[in-house]
């Protein structure tokens, strides 16, 4: 750890073992100096720190005092793909309803490795950061792990909606799986027998060749009638073949705004022959005729059991294993599905 980081943590540590109780005055800048052998200015950026986040209160000719520790305030940096569809509501689940004990600080992640690097010490010897929260970008996972490997002693790590094979860190997920479950089940309920997945994505064993592979599982029973379409002209011919409405599910909202406007400029009648069913629930699906109906994969829901972990309120039980939390979906009904 920096000088920085050893000051700050041992004054922390005198706070939180009752050395040092609220309104005791701590040793002065220039007997911290001595203490650790380092120079004014080094110890007054670490003071500065703990009053940033609420842990002393500086005196004006008098020194730095313990705070009251009825309210702490944290310090959060997000790293993530700022615009990325899902961090809107991410951060929204974050800041919801919040007071004024969290900072966020949100920070783009498509950085090389080494840019990564200096962000995250700057993040957290020079602005001392509690948490840092990782939305890593499909793929990069493995990437990213190795770039924080160094930091991982220094600052607690939560990751977000995605994260490496094997974690040590808290996980807070997405419930795809239950996505694709959910569109299925909605389209069986209805007596929907012929079901058809829709995605030009390529195969690249992210999260959207596992939600593929809970299709493929959930429709077995009839896999001839149903399956995985990559070209909607095929589509087209499905459902002018057919006298009953197909149900669609495709991948993301993107992918059922092309679909839509390729059935449409076909003369397919939605959703009275074509059924579609979205994931990702986010705006673009009220901007388009007929409304995309789409699954809420629970993002907002998921920031929000972050920041119940940034302030505490999970406690892993079990320390030879992760702690991982999944959000809860919900199918948002509009005009797109019977």
């Amino acid at each position: 750890m920096s000088l920085k980081e050893n000051i700050r943590n041992w004054i922390l540590l005198n706070i939180r073992n009752g050395v040092w109780l609220p309104g005791d005055r701590i040793p002065s800048i220039t007997q911290i100096s001595r203490e650790f052998s380092a120079s004014r200015e080094t110890v007054r950026l670490s003071l500065e720190n703990l009053v940033q986040r609420g842990e002393l209160l500086p005196k004006q000719g008098m020194g730095y005092f313990v705070a009251s520790q009825n309210k702490v305030n944290f310090r959060v940096a997000l790293l993530c793909k700022i615009d990325g569809v899902y961090i809107k509501p991410i951060y929204q689940g974050l800041i919801d309803e919040r007071e004024e004990d969290i900072a966020f600080q949100v920070n783009e992640i498509r950085q090389s490795d080494k840019k990564l690097t200096v962000l995250l010490e700057d993040l957290i010897s020079r602005q001392a950061i509690d948490r840092l929260l990782v939305v890593p970008i499909a793929g990069k996972e493995e990437e990213i792990d190795k770039v924080l490997k160094p930091f991982k002693r220094r600052i607690q790590i939560g990751w977000i909606d995605k994260a490496p094979a094997a974690p040590k860190e808290p996980v807070f997920l997405c419930n795809y799986e239950a996505c694709v479950e959910i569109a299925v089940n909605h389209f069986r309920e209805n007596n929907l027998d012929r079901i058809f997945y829709f995605s030009r994505n390529p195969e690249d064993q992210s999260i959207f060749t596992k939600m593929r592979d809970t299709f493929k599982n959930a429709v077995s029973q009839n896999s001839i009638m149903n399956g995985i379409i990559h070209d909607w002209q095929h589509l087209v011919s499905i459902i002018n073949e057919t006298s009953h409405p197909v149900g669609i599910m495709t991948e993301q909202d993107m992918e059922a705004v092309y679909l839509l406007s390729r059935l449409k400029a076909n003369r397919i009648r939605i959703p009275q022959q074509a059924s579609i069913i979205s994931c990702d629930n986010s705006e673009i699906t009220e901007v388009v005729s007929p409304s995309i109906t789409s699954i809420d994969p629970g993002w907002i829901e998921l920031g929000r059991k972050v920041r119940m972990w940034v302030q505490g309120n999970y406690k892993d039980e079990n320390s030879t294993s992760p702690l991982v939390i999944y959000s809860s979906p919900v199918l948002i009904s509009k005009e797109s599905s019977v």
